[in-house]
């Protein structure tokens, strides 16, 4: 069914048609101009969202490192005091002095190496804590501290470090119940020996604010990332600390995110969009070097574009108004200027009805309208002339009937053809297969008591009855692939005797096993051809599938020579030959030359146009006598 434009058959004047004509072309270039704008126009947002991001991170990133080399400086101090003057008396007023003095520090402690003051005990802590405006202080004997990781970290690296976030809270000693990350700076003695820790603590929780107090949009909240990727900073309290960033994330759903933590982990520089609990981000990361963790910022796509998209619905309102009214003024400009056409449309329907006779008025008009009138009684004019012509246009559609017939008839030959060709493919594929489900059903009600002998000779029958009609399926598909080729590929370096090799291999793997194929290779085994392997080794094993199908008594004998420009293969057999009379025919589709045998006409045909593509030639040599010799001609790579 033919699917007609609404605007040629919808009944509407001439000027509403002509504005709906032009309307599309105006709504694409309006809508071209405007998406064009608004891409930009989000190109822009997006980038200064991104710098403005990026400043943002730095900015807190500056800020948090600052605070943290203030931490790093106050145990430095501390440290000096304590080598100083040390005494066991002394440690104490030295924390307590360095958290009164800092209220950005939670807490501050001097952890020496046991028996370091024999008379104190085995082990040996003081501790400072800040408690609302409080400084709780403690010097503990008791409290075994080894394997506290702001102690052991230090005491086998011998280097000052900050610790990941952790939870120190022990019962019935001095500890803060909030998270801590801790400096910690090991106390050497002047010959080198390690006595001690020093560790200024900074709450989670104050380092939390510090880096969240500057967003740069409503929704957007900052992460930091351990060493080993554990969360210590997140809106979410239940991630912290004990999660790391990979925990919750699908590898196969979310690998953005993973992505995302292995750049953070290796304290890379740049942002990432990501999708977070379903909702676009865009995650700003940034390393700080001197702890080896990892500051993020994550932006939501929506919080970014939100007034980009209000614009949109503000300007997309307007933008049809506009067209709408535009297209009421183009109809009104266009109707006052086709009015004429009106008047000459009552004219012409006469002639419309068949009036042929009645004779437009000349017009004396200048413009479109003049010149169309004038038209249409030239056309008025010619059309008595073309009345006089239709009987000579009769005479003309009898001879060209005739012809229709003749090729009609030819036509008629054509489908009677192609009608023996099917039948012929038919009966070439059902008989295989009316043998093929014979032995498929005595298989099936008769297998266990089946002489192996007879199993085999079975197995054998359903295999070349198989081979034949896969044979003719490809030499179908092969006339199809090839018909109207005139070039193909040839980026195959092959060796003659390999080919060779592959013939005879698959020469003596087909049944029946009548005849022995006899190898003669006068070339080099180096020897090589450029050429479409594929196609080279079809033609050689539809001439050896042929020789080996009507020699049934004697061999078959595939010969490789060099001729200096080419490499001839010939194929000889012991059958009966070809007659005379048909070998002008051998080479033309559907020849067959007896109607009962297998094959359906196509596999010389076909040879000779691959031989031709691959820019040689296949010939029958009519000097061998004893049965039928085929040369392929394949030029030599020089």
């Amino acid at each position: 069914m033919t699917i007609r434009n609404p605007i040629h058959t919808t009944n509407y004047s001439l000027s509403t048609k002509i504005c709906l004509f032009l309307l599309p072309f105006v709504v694409g270039v309006f809508v071209y101009a405007l998406g064009d704008l608004f891409l930009e126009s989000r190109r822009m947002v997006r980038q200064e969202a991104i710098e403005r991001a990026n400043c943002e991170l730095e900015n807190t990133v500056a800020r948090v490192t600052g605070y943290l080399k203030e931490a790093e400086t106050i145990s430095r101090n501390t440290k000096w005091q304590v080598l100083d003057n040390l005494t066991a008396d002394s440690l104490l007023s030295y924390t307590q002095r360095a958290v009164a003095l800092n209220p950005n520090i939670s807490g501050s402690s001097i952890t020496m190496e046991p028996d370091i003051f024999p008379q104190q005990g085995h082990f040996f802590s003081v501790y400072s804590l800040r408690s609302s405006n409080t400084i709780l202080n403690e010097r503990d004997t008791e409290y075994s501290y080894y394997d506290n990781v702001w102690y052991k970290t230090v005491r086998n690296t011998g280097r000052a470090a900050w610790v990941d976030p952790y939870d120190d809270y022990n019962e019935g000693h001095l500890s803060s119940p909030e998270m801590l990350t801790s400096y910690c700076d090991p106390i050497y003695t002047d010959e080198g020996d390690f006595i001690g820790v020093i560790t200024t603590d900074i709450s989670l929780n104050w380092l939390s604010k510090v880096i969240t107090q500057d967003m740069p949009y409503e929704n957007s909240y900052c992460i930091m990332l351990g060493q080993e990727g554990h969360i210590f900073v997140h809106p979410d309290s239940t991630r912290l600390v004990h999660k790391t960033i990979f925990d919750d994330a699908d590898p196969l759903t979310q690998p953005d995110i993973i992505a995302m933590g292995h750049e953070m982990m290796s304290q890379k520089k740049g942002y990432m969009q990501v999708d977070l609990d379903g909702e676009v981000c865009y995650v700003f990361y940034q390393p700080m070097v001197q702890t080896g963790w990892s500051i993020a910022l994550v932006c939501k796509e929506s919080d970014i574009f939100r007034r980009y998209n209000r614009l949109a619905f503000v300007l997309f309102p307007l933008l049809t108004a506009g067209l709408v009214l535009m297209f009421v003024l183009c109809r009104k400009i266009v109707a006052i200027f086709i009015k004429p056409l009106g008047h000459l449309e009552r004219e012409t329907r006469w002639i419309a009805d068949g009036n042929f006779n009645f004779s437009l008025p000349h017009s004396n008009r200048s413009d479109v309208v003049g010149r169309l009138q004038n038209s249409f009684l030239a056309m008025q004019q010619s059309l008595s002339q073309h009345i006089r012509h239709l009987e000579d246009m009769n005479v003309e559609a009898e001879l060209h009937n005739t012809e229709l017939a003749r090729a009609n008839k030819i036509a008629e030959e054509a489908t009677k053809r192609q009608t023996a060709f099917l039948q012929d493919v038919l009966h070439q594929i059902r008989t295989p297969l009316n043998i093929m489900m014979g032995f498929v059903q005595v298989l099936r009600d008769d297998y266990t008591i089946i002489p192996k002998e007879e199993m085999v000779e079975i197995v054998h029958t359903l295999q070349h009855n198989a081979s034949t009609i896969t044979r003719i399926v490809d030499m179908l598909m092969a006339s199809s692939a090839i018909d109207g080729r005139k070039t193909i590929e040839l980026d195959d370096d092959v060796t003659c005797i390999g080919v060779v090799t592959e013939a005879e291999k698959i020469f003596n793997e087909r049944l029946p096993h009548m005849s022995d194929l006899q190898v003669e290779t006068l070339v080099d085994d180096s020897l090589t051809v450029l050429t479409h392997k594929d196609y080279l080794m079809k033609i050689l094993n539809e001439l050896l599938y042929n020789a080996k199908k009507f020699t049934t008594n004697g061999w078959v004998k595939l010969k490789v020579q060099d001729n200096g420009d080419a490499v001839l293969f010939s194929v000889e057999d012991k059958g009966p030959g070809i007659a005379e009379s048909y070998r002008q025919q051998i080479f033309t589709q559907f020849s067959k030359f007896n109607t009962f045998s297998e094959g359906l006409g196509l596999g010389l045909s076909i040879s000779k146009q691959f031989a031709r593509l691959l820019g040689g030639d296949l010939w029958l040599d009519t000097d061998y006598t004893l049965g039928a010799r085929f040369v392929l001609e394949i030029p030599l790579k020089r």
